[in-house]
């Protein structure tokens, strides 16, 4: 972990935005996911993604952007506009699929993958150990999401769109691992908020260069801006989910140990399964509680690796 200072100053930083990152994205996944009953995959990520860098940009002009620090090279702002493009343009995208077609239960499930992708890239690509408890934990996981896709999404929900959910879902938490892997070296060291307007404005092209791709010859995916009663639940999602939790999502990253806040982050999955029952009455069976349970006590072996063992 990279010490500048600040950790010193505020105890417990990294743990406290950790967990606040897991209660901000549980409430966004519930308005995410009404507002995918009413607007496309893409056009939601377009529209989170062009609004959360507005307010970026907006808060770097109050605050002052830090400049890119002393030792910057060109590869290290194409890793984090990559990083932008992989883990927003593209898994954002793909998340979205997976909570449309699964339902916010389900996907709370699939996405305690992200602990084990983590891992396992680490293990790759930065050289860090898994264990024992790593291997168990990705295993529990597993378990977890036969489990819980075993009973079945929502309600009307085909075969298809199950296999479709969980294909999207996983290639779209595996993408984010791959962007959080990418970004972890130069965020170790750079300032915090620089590092996020960078790999964001790498999202935001990465979209713009998509965005023909999901057009139609009658509408345009940049029809999304046009004003809409869903902006009602759309602005706030977008700011909570891809605003204010991306930073204290990678405030926690940077402030403590990435096992610790991993652990931490992985409690949004409980509480996005509570809030789904409660906000989006779905069904809380016992299937799906015990799939959660075990998905979540699976991400946390698989996150503490350092520790047990």
């Amino acid at each position: 972990m990279n010490s500048t200072g600040i950790e010193h100053s505020i105890p417990f930083l990294g743990e406290g935005l950790s967990l606040a990152s897991a209660l901000i994205w549980a409430a966004a996944v519930i308005l995410f996911k009404k507002t995918g009953e009413q607007v496309q995959p893409f056009e939601l990520n377009l529209f989170k993604t062009v609004v959360s860098f507005v307010f970026l940009v907006l808060t770097a002009l109050v605050i002052g952007l830090d400049p890119a620090p002393k030792g910057t090279g060109p590869m290290d702002w194409i890793m984090l506009m990559s990083a932008g493009f992989i883990g927003v343009a593209v898994s954002d995208t793909l998340f979205f699929i997976s909570l449309n077609k699964l339902g916010a239960g389900l996907t709370a499930v699939l996405d305690c993958l992200y602990s084990p992708s983590v891992v396992i890239l680490s293990f790759f690509f930065l050289g860090e150990r898994i264990g024992p408890a790593g291997y168990i934990g990705a295993g529990l996981i597993s378990v977890a999401i036969l489990v819980g896709s075993a009973g079945g999404a929502l309600p009307g929900t085909t075969r298809r769109d199950l296999f479709l959910g969980l294909a999207a879902g996983t290639l779209g938490i595996l993408g984010m691992g791959i962007g959080i892997v990418m970004t972890k070296e130069i965020l170790d060291r750079s300032p915090l908020f620089w590092t996020i307007v960078v790999r964001h404005s790498g999202g935001v092209l990465g979209l713009i260069l998509l965005a023909p791709i999901f057009s139609g010859k009658k509408r345009s995916a940049f029809r999304v801006f046009i004003p809409a009663k869903i902006w009602k639940v759309m602005v706030p999602a977008a700011l909570l989910g891809n605003y204010i939790a991306m930073m204290t999502w990678l405030g926690g990253m940077k402030y403590t140990y990435a096992s610790v806040a991993a652990i931490l982050n992985q409690l949004s999955s409980i509480l996005i399964f509570l809030l789904a029952a409660i906000f989006l009455k779905e069904p809380l069976t016992p299937r799906r509680t015990a799939a959660v349970l075990i998905a979540v006590l699976g991400a946390m072996m698989t996150a503490a690796r350092g520790y047990l063992w």
